[in-house]
């Protein structure tokens, strides 16, 4: 999955611009659009995607010296449907929900359970080939029959939700302090780029192990 968010399911240049534009909520050039866009085009593929997107009448562009500025047009008809998309489609705030749901399902509290991203989707460096890295810390006193539960749902669970491979960390906070103790290198990597999605920060369960 492209954890980008809308652009991925539209396609095309036309809605990476559509995306920037939509974020920045202001007029934007167009070396200034393509710089956000990164790498998703060329200079030239952004400068033609957004002169489409004039003619289509979607987005309006005005002279303002040497420059274009490039703004969306908000009384056009496909506006709200734009705008919705943006709005609605918010793949991190959909994924965190979605977690937080099975953690409650299992445990009946979602800050039983820490879960984490890490790896490539953190650093926002996935292709679509890469693996979807989750650090799960469950209670030092937790069964394994509902240890062993949750981490399937989730796996499974997550596996559909982004059609990524799905590694599973599974730990606790007395073997977390232990990794640390230890220099473990997955602590490091825990330390570099994970992102709580749910449950007590990674600090706090180290000072209480």
């Amino acid at each position: 999955m492209d954890w980008s968010g809308p652009e991925s399911v539209f396609g095309g240049l036309q809605a990476t611009c559509l995306g920037v534009l939509w974020r920045a909520g202001t007029g934007m050039t167009g070396r200034q659009v393509a710089r956000v866009a990164g790498e998703a085009g060329s200079a030239r593929g952004i400068q033609y995607a957004l002169h489409r997107l004039v003619q289509q009448g979607v987005v309006d562009v005005e002279a303002v010296g040497a420059s274009n500025v490039y703004t969306i047009n908000r009384d056009h008809l496909l506006f709200p449907a734009v705008d919705a998309a943006f709005r609605e489609v918010d793949v991190w705030s959909l994924f965190t929900r979605r977690v937080r749901e099975v953690v409650d399902e299992v445990y009946g509290d979602t800050d039983a359970v820490t879960v984490a991203v890490f790896g490539s989707v953190a650093r926002g460096e996935a292709g679509l080939g890469s693996d979807l890295d989750l650090l799960v810390v469950t209670p030092d006193d937790d069964t394994p029959d509902r240890v062993d539960a949750f981490v399937l749902s989730l796996h499974t669970k997550a596996r559909r939700w982004t059609g990524q491979p799905v590694q599973v960390y599974a730990t606790t906070p007395r073997r977390l302090q232990e990794a640390q103790d230890h220099d473990d290198p997955i602590v490091t990597s825990f330390k570099a780029d994970a992102a709580v999605v749910t449950g007590p920060p990674l600090a706090d369960l180290w000072r209480a192990a």
